[in-house]
């Protein structure tokens, strides 16, 4: 029994369908992953983002402090509850006097913030640590708020990104890519 080589003499070509169809599937892919940029966003926002965001944080803001003034209604006599709206009151009437831009409110909210500061300062650290964790509740679920809303205004502008766009030139290129592979494929073999 003897072993011979067999030769293969069929091209080794790739259906361009195919690598036509992987490169759409490329480029919707591409749609979804490529980042959004500060003018896409402005352009199908109509420069509404920030506006949008800032809401997003303001109603976040005001759950998290109507929740802490359902808790204070049900204690009225922990200390540390009393302090942290005192100064969250002088904080609210901080940014309404700066939106209103009424210097007058903005001076008498700063003294508030200044003597709710002193209060703290004065109470015993056990208050104070109640004090800084529900700060850091508040904090935290204002940051969260705005992760939220700027990842929905990121998914709202990829979906508005037009489908033939991306679809297309991946289409394209993914049959470039496989008529170029089976041109080389029939150049090497002669």
């Amino acid at each position: 029994m003897s072993v011979s080589v067999v030769n293969n003499t069929e091209p080794k070509n790739v259906n361009i369908f195919k690598t036509a169809m992987i490169g759409g599937a490329a480029g919707l892919a591409l749609k979804y992953a490529k980042p959004v940029t500060k003018n896409e966003v402005d352009t199908v926002l109509f420069g509404e983002s920030d506006i949008i965001r800032a809401n997003n944080i303001k109603q976040a803001r005001k759950n998290v402090i109507s929740d802490i003034v359902k808790m204070y209604s049900k204690e009225q006599k922990n200390d540390a509850l009393n302090l942290f709206l005192e100064r969250t009151n002088a904080s609210i009437r901080y940014s309404n006097a700066l939106d209103a831009g009424n210097s007058k409110a903005k001076k008498e909210a700063v003294e508030l913030a200044k003597a709710a500061k002193e209060k703290i300062k004065a109470a015993p650290q056990a208050v104070q640590n109640e004090i800084k964790e529900m700060t850091k509740k508040v904090i935290n679920k204002v940051r969260a708020a705005r992760l939220l809303s700027e990842n929905a205004i990121k998914n709202a502008v990829k979906q508005s990104r037009p489908f033939p766009a991306y679809i297309l030139p991946g289409v394209a290129l993914g049959a470039l890519c496989g008529y170029i592979y089976n041109v080389i494929g029939t150049i090497s073999e002669d």
